[in-house]
Parts: C-alpha cells; structure tokens; sequence
C-alpha cells in the first residue's frame, strides 16, 4: 500500500507543473428510495427523484469556489431541488488550499471551518469520463433528527491525472481532483472538465468571519426569544 501511495503522489506532483486553473460542472442527484405503495404516493421522494442540480467549481492554485450554476436569483421554489440541497449538505463555499480553510458565504459574513478530512485511500480503481479515478472513503460524525451523534462514510473517487486537491461541496484533500462524490446514498458527478493554463481570479470575499462555533451560539440566543 505505501508503495502504491507513493506512486499517486508521484503522479500528482509530475502533473501539477502544468494548468494552473479549472472549472468544473458537476450534476447533483438523488437516491433511488425502494418502490412501496407509500414512497410512490409521497410527492417529496417523487420530487427528489426528479431532480437534477448543476453545480460549479472554480480553481487556481491557491482558491477554489463552489456553488449552483447559473444560480438565478428570484427562482420560484421548487421541492426537489430544495431537498436534494439539504440532503448533500449544499453551501456557497470558498477553500484556501495553503491554510487548508473552508469559507462559508452566509451573505453579510462567512464561517470559517478547518479541512482536515481524514481519507483511507484504497487501489479500487474505475474510469469516469476516460479518466482513471481511485476510491477514497471518509466517515464523518452528525447529529441526526433524535439528537443523536451518528457517523456515515463519504465516498470520493478522484483522479490523480487531475493534480488539483479539490472537490465538490466541502471535500477537498485528495492527490487529485474529486470527480464523483457519493454522500446519503445521493451523488455529486462531474460532467464537464475545463482545464487552462491561464490563472482564474478568485479571492476569498472581505467579509466579517466568524467560526462555527460562534455561529451555533447565535442560533442558540435567538431560538431562545
């Protein structure tokens, strides 16, 4: 096994001397829900499985920017698509690759949270889109509805081919660029790949940063009114 991470590491590094930028569009979709008289009348699970979210990540060598494509303000609600967000942990998010940070846009401030993804990182190997992918899992803790602290394992297929250690929603860390990301049963799949020597611009907003901690407390103080 260490010989074979050597070997991905190796790749990863010869390959990032070259493009320096990507953007990448990912399709989000649900989770086939077993066929029963009850899920078939339930319009939510209909809704969800019905529905297809496009995403967009952005990158150089230092930032990456995460969000809906072609996001529109003013769009009527729709149910699907609402869940289906809730269910991938969906947020506007900014990473600093240096200071291994997430950023996450809440409009008038960001959270900032620490990236510190512990990945077990195996030989399974499959081809997305002709490129050679290998299998990363992760297992995560969450609070669920009962209160109760639970885990659940992330799966991530990433490319080393792709020198980038970015990701969809808030998964980064990999010697190569996630293409396919497997969470709740529900997948986040790259569609197209756009590659460019040329640096995109991005910069972390100047906005007011708090932690999520301090932001936990302030939900505490204003459920309390």
């Amino acid at each position: 096994m260490k010989q074979y991470l050597y070997i991905l590491t190796f790749i990863f590094t010869f390959n990032s001397l070259y493009s320096q930028s990507g953007q990448i569009f990912y399709e989000a979709i649900s989770k086939k829900y077993p066929e029963t008289k009850e899920n078939k009348a339930d319009v939510y699970i209909t809704e969800l499985e019905n529905t297809k979210i496009f995403l967009e990540l952005k990158f150089n060598n230092t930032v990456s920017y995460f969000s809906k494509a072609n996001l529109k303000k003013g769009d009527e609600f729709n149910l699907g698509e609402e869940g289906l967000s809730i269910l991938i942990g969906y947020e506007e998010l900014y990473y600093n690759l240096k200071d291994k940070l997430l950023f996450s846009d809440y409009g008038e401030f960001l959270i900032k949270t620490p990236s510190n993804h512990n990945w077990n990182i195996s030989s399974e190997s499959k081809k997305i889109d002709n490129y050679l992918c290998y299998k990363a899992t992760y297992t995560e803790s969450y609070t669920a509805r009962d209160g109760k602290t639970k885990e659940r394992v992330i799966t991530a297929w990433f490319c080393p081919e792709l020198p980038y250690s970015f990701g969809p929603l808030e998964f980064n860390g990999l010697p190569g660029l996630i293409l396919e990301l497997e969470k709740n049963g529900n997948k986040v799949v790259a569609k197209s790949i756009l590659l460019s020597d040329k640096t995109i611009e991005l910069k972390i907003p100047n906005k007011k940063t708090i932690t999520k901690d301090q932001y936990n407390k302030r939900i505490q103080e204003n459920s309390q009114y």
